[in-house]
């Protein structure tokens, strides 16, 4: 399947202390079939559904990295995997669009874990993406 764009989006709010307001605790990534990346990081702010900006960026890969890539997410489409959920750590949602326009949702817990063969898709993202502390599906384990 041919992909258009990725957009995961990670929380690492759970339960326990609240966070400070300087802390990051939601990041937004966008990975586009022209080797767009978009990045934001939200801080806690002023409170839960009141994060701020705290980080953002905005680069290109290039064609021969976001290929590897959404050929990753293609696999993973295609592999019908089972999510972990857990109720004490954050979550993560990610939509995946096609070239046909169809948006696929998937959803978890920031426990890892999410793979294709035995490859570990967050490990996959951080050594192409220059952007440190990267949530993704394991909040930065």
């Amino acid at each position: 399947m041919q992909i258009q764009k990725v957009r995961i989006i990670s929380n690492n709010i759970c339960f326990g202390p609240e966070p400070l307001p300087d802390d990051e605790v939601e990041q937004h990534l966008t990975i586009s079939a022209n080797g767009g990346i978009w990045f934001t990081g939200y801080k806690y702010g002023n409170g839960f559904g009141r994060f701020e900006i705290s980080r953002k960026q905005q680069f290109n890969i290039g064609k021969s990295a976001v290929k590897k890539i959404l050929e990753l997410f293609s696999q993973y489409l295609d592999s019908d995997q089972l999510t972990c959920y857990a109720t004490d750590i954050g979550t993560w949602e990610m939509t995946i669009t096609d070239t046909k326009g169809e948006v696929h949702t998937f959803k978890g817990s920031l426990c890892g874990g999410v793979t294709v063969g035995d490859i570990d898709i967050t490990r996959f993202l951080r050594r192409y993406l220059p952007i440190n502390q990267l949530f993704i599906f394991d909040g930065c384990e």
